[in-house]
């Protein structure tokens, strides 16, 4: 296609493919530059909101593929449309024992809606009554029997079956009554005698050799034949969970299980489902329908019309006439839209037409913003305590606790609520020097690593664990808390833009005597180190005893409303000109550094511009300093981080292409702005700040 463009005509490839194919021609290599590519997401489907999942739990022993096959159930679903989602997927690696804690997701596969869950691997019953981590990892699993209503029971088709195969098969066809305490603990109504599913993985091209009939042995069934890894047997995988599990998710007016919701992606964008009435008979051809409008005025955002009333006008609607179209353009969009003010506030800021509707559409926005769920991520170093504060928040074991360093290993994520609050709850692994995971050297094993450093770039708020019982310990061979480590970790947050909050977990561990010594010392190196971002919040807590954890929360919350604000233009220019006759500003090169005006563009992180008559990068940072902190104390948005974008009176723009004309305007004023100017027209150009959510 980019040939035609350019105006070439097919005769000149056809030549080339006669001339290609001659006696004694080279041959010239295949070209698929012609082959149709349609992108991934176009097979993808939503998340329907009014179907309930179907629970599902993967089960088996350690490298068998439990999450590879977790993460291949998920990618026929379309990520949410909202900025830096949760990611869901489970870590892979060849390193055995990966998974230990339970992860879930939901999943699109085909026209079920599922709730997949992924365990650790399981062992023989030997090796784990030897070890309270493995026994945990069981129990886990019981829960994930308890809530799913169908067991994928997942062993390797290279390997065969093995001793732990069938234990693992022995125990899900007669350990219903383990079960039974977590289905009256969850109030799940799940029944005890569900299907299990066997399913031989990395089984590639349908050939898993001699083994097929140890398959038998287990007693759960007929194998299904696949390979996650390579997308394959996945249609005999869907056959069976249609014919197990599918008629929990029929409709009524649906004749086939497992299409539950595939008549809706058939509808075309703005379109909605006409109801039959016996009164009214519409014929219309599809070359006379009207033109659907872009989108309803500002009067009908939100109509309040009966379903009658709205029945009525959608006869109106899709009639050839168009009467409505005539009458209300606003109108006939808005009833043709299923919600029209979610329609406006989907769209671009720059395609709102009026002011008015711009500052409605802003106001729905934030509000909006305020009733998503607030991310909270709990980092640190290993055996600090964070999987025991989510715990003690969900008031369950929904994370794995050792005495062991390094127990979690993957990012769990849980939904939770705290005062009318959504809240997801996201449990890291403890890292070390370069987001290393303990035990391994740098570039060896960075997958848990690198999962907590996602997190932290898609958290809102995250929560520092330091242990207090080491600080008691080593106090003497001059240990500090935080250490070294945790400072740069802490640090890495407030650069990133997010909330931090510190919690100094294990209090109970110090003695009453030495807790005065020891708050004091830890709040004073506190203040030293995070001297970045004035006023972070500091909590004294103990998860085993539920201590301050309702502080915690309380503070991460209002942490979070503050890195949500925005400040009128007014009051802070009025502040800006008192602040500043106060502490005048410095001079610099020459001239004084003046601030002349200032504006919050953007929140989460709070982005302030701020004009000036100094070029750029050359106004002085203690300055600004000194200004974020009597922001904070002014406006009450202490232990936020605060960024500040220079724009300059006697500078050019930045981030625009600038004509000849322009460049040599800007040469003649001075060699500093030649200089930007200069570099303004190169084709690496900074990258713009986008908004954080």
């Amino acid at each position: 296609m980019w040939a035609l463009r350019q105006g070439w005509s097919s005769s000149f490839f056809i030549g080339k493919l006669a001339a290609s194919r001659a006696p004694g021609a080279r041959q010239l290599p295949l070209i698929r530059s012609f082959a149709m590519r349609i992108p991934a997401h176009r097979f993808q489907r939503e998340i329907p909101e009014d179907l309930e999942p179907i629970p599902i739990a993967i089960i088996g022993r350690p490298n068998v593929g439990k999450s590879t096959l977790f993460n291949r159930l998920q990618t026929g679903t379309r990520k949410q449309k909202k900025k830096n989602p949760v990611d869901n997927r489970a870590i892979i690696s060849d390193r055995a024992g990966t998974t230990r804690d339970r992860k879930d997701a939901l999943a699109v596969f085909g026209g079920l809606l599922l709730r997949v869950i992924d365990t650790g691997g399981l062992e023989t019953p030997k090796e784990t009554s030897n070890s309270s981590l493995l026994q945990s990892m069981q129990e886990h699993v019981w829960k994930a029997v308890a809530e799913a209503q169908a067991i994928l029971f997942v062993i390797d088709a290279q390997e065969g079956v093995t001793p732990a195969d069938e234990h693992i098969g022995k125990m899900l066809r007669e350990g219903a009554v383990n079960a039974d305490k977590y289905r009256d603990l969850f109030k799940t109504n799940t029944p005890r005698e569900v299907p299990i599913i066997l399913i031989a993985n990395k089984a590639e091209h349908g050939f898993i050799g001699p083994y097929l009939n140890d398959c038998y042995e287990l007693g759960v069934g007929d194998p299904v034949l696949m390979s996650a890894k390579q997308n394959q047997g996945t249609e005999d995988l869907y056959d069976r969970l249609v014919l197990e599990v599918g008629h929990l998710q029929q409709r009524e007016e649906e004749i086939n299980p497992g299409t539950a919701f595939l008549n809706h992606d058939y509808m075309e964008e703005g379109e909605e489902e006409v109801e039959n009435d016996e009164d009214i008979e519409v014929d219309v051809d599809d070359e006379s329908q009207p033109e659907v409008p872009e989108g309803p005025t500002l009067p009908w955002l939100s109509p309040e019309m009966t379903e009658h009333q709205r029945t009525s006008l959608r006869f109106l609607a899709h009639h050839p006439a168009d009467p409505l179209g005539d009458l209300d353009p606003g109108l006939k969009a808005a009833v043709l839209h299923k919600d029209p003010g979610k329609y406006w506030l989907q769209a671009p800021q720059r395609a709102l037409p009026t002011k008015e509707a711009r500052d409605y559409v802003l106001q729905h926005r934030r509000a909006e913003e305020m009733d998503n769920a607030m991310k909270i991520a709990l980092i640190g170093s290993p055996s600090s305590g964070k999987s025991s504060i989510i715990n003690a928040l969900l008031q369950e074991e929904r994370c794995i606790v050792d005495e062991n360093d390094g127990t979690t290993m993957d990012s769990i994520i849980t939904n939770w609520t705290f005062k009318e609050q959504p809240v997801k709850l996201i449990d890291t692994c403890g890292v070390g020097r370069k987001f290393t995971y303990p035990g391994f050297k740098p570039k060896e094993f960075m997958e848990p690593g690198m999962g907590t450093k996602k997190a932290i770039n898609r958290a809102h708020v995250c929560v520092l664990c330091l242990d207090a019982s080491r600080f008691q310990k080593l106090a003497g061979a001059g240990f500090h808390c935080p250490n070294k480590m945790e400072v740069h970790l802490g640090n890495y947050v407030v650069e990133e833009g997010k909330c931090l909050v510190i919690a100094v977990n294990k209090w109970d561990l110090i003695h009453e005597k030495d807790q005065p010594k020891f708050r004091e010392e830890i709040l004073s190196r506190i203040q030293e180190k995070f001297g970045i971002v004035k006023g972070v919040p500091v909590i004294f807590m103990s998860a085993k005893y539920n201590l301050n954890l309702p502080t915690l929360m309380t503070r991460s919350m209002a942490l979070y409303k503050r890195w949500s604000a925005r400040l009128p233009t007014s009051r802070l220019n009025s502040w800006l000109q008192a602040w500043m006759l106060r502490w005048p500003p410095p001079w610099k090169d020459g001239q004084k550094c003046n601030v002349k005006y200032m504006t919050q563009t953007r929140a989460r992180p709070p982005t302030f511009v701020l004009w000036t008559n100094s070029t750029y990068g050359n106004f002085p940072e203690n300055y600004l300093r000194h200004m974020r902190n009597g922001m904070r104390d002014e406006f009450r948005i202490s232990g936020v981080p605060i960024h500040f974008m220079i724009r300059s009176t006697c500078m050019p723009k930045p981030r625009k292409k600038m004509t000849k004309a322009e460049v040599l305007k800007w040469k003649r004023m001075g060699p500093k702005q030649a200089k930007v100017a200069m570099n303004l027209n190169k084709k690496r150009m900074p990258r713009p700040l986008k908004q954080i959510d």
